[in-house]
């Protein structure tokens, strides 16, 4: 008896010590919204650390690449801007030649988020456009691994201990 108590010891130090990890995870991968002239992926790349956001600007229809955009990438929770790519440079808008954008993010807490890409311009001279897309984006915490390996010493210390009895 004196070892279940030894070993519920050993659970609650493993859960307090590990059980407190808030790593958030990810499960969205890439998400196409159109817009009247174009297709826009966002792929999110996450991370422990950060998210790098791959945005894709793309021919309606199709997986070809359309080059030169004014933009801007915004993202939101609850309703309140936390981010704005433009802002972070001092512009209004961002001017892409390639077709393709990366847009690192570290998220300050989970919930639920809107990912914003407005679209000002298109081509070379740009010609004015008034087209946005939103997605969805849900941070969570991630099931610490802490209380999973203080769960599976639990059951192997009761499994142990019922077999001694």
């Amino acid at each position: 008896m004196a070892k279940l108590g030894f070993l519920a010891f050993a659970a609650i130090i493993l859960l307090t010590g590990f059980g407190s990890a808030n790593i958030p995870v990810y499960a969205q991968e890439g998400m196409t919204q159109s817009t009247d002239s174009l297709d826009i992926l966002l792929e999110p790349q996450w991370s422990a650390d950060s998210t790098k956001f791959k945005v894709s600007f793309l021919e309606p229809g199709t997986d070809t690449i359309h080059q030169h955009q004014d933009y801007n990438f915004v993202i939101l929770q609850d309703g309140k801007e936390v981010f704005n790519a433009a802002e972070q440079i001092g512009q209004s808008a961002i001017h892409n030649a390639e077709g393709t954008i990366t847009v690192p993010y570290k998220f300050q807490q989970n919930g639920d988020y809107v990912v914003q890409v407005l679209i000002y311009g298109l081509g070379l001279p740009a010609i004015p456009t008034d087209e946005s897309v939103e997605f969805s984006v849900s941070v969570t915490p991630e099931f610490p691994t802490g209380v999973l390996v203080a769960s599976a010493a639990i059951g192997i210390g009761v499994i142990a201990a019922r077999r001694k009895l």
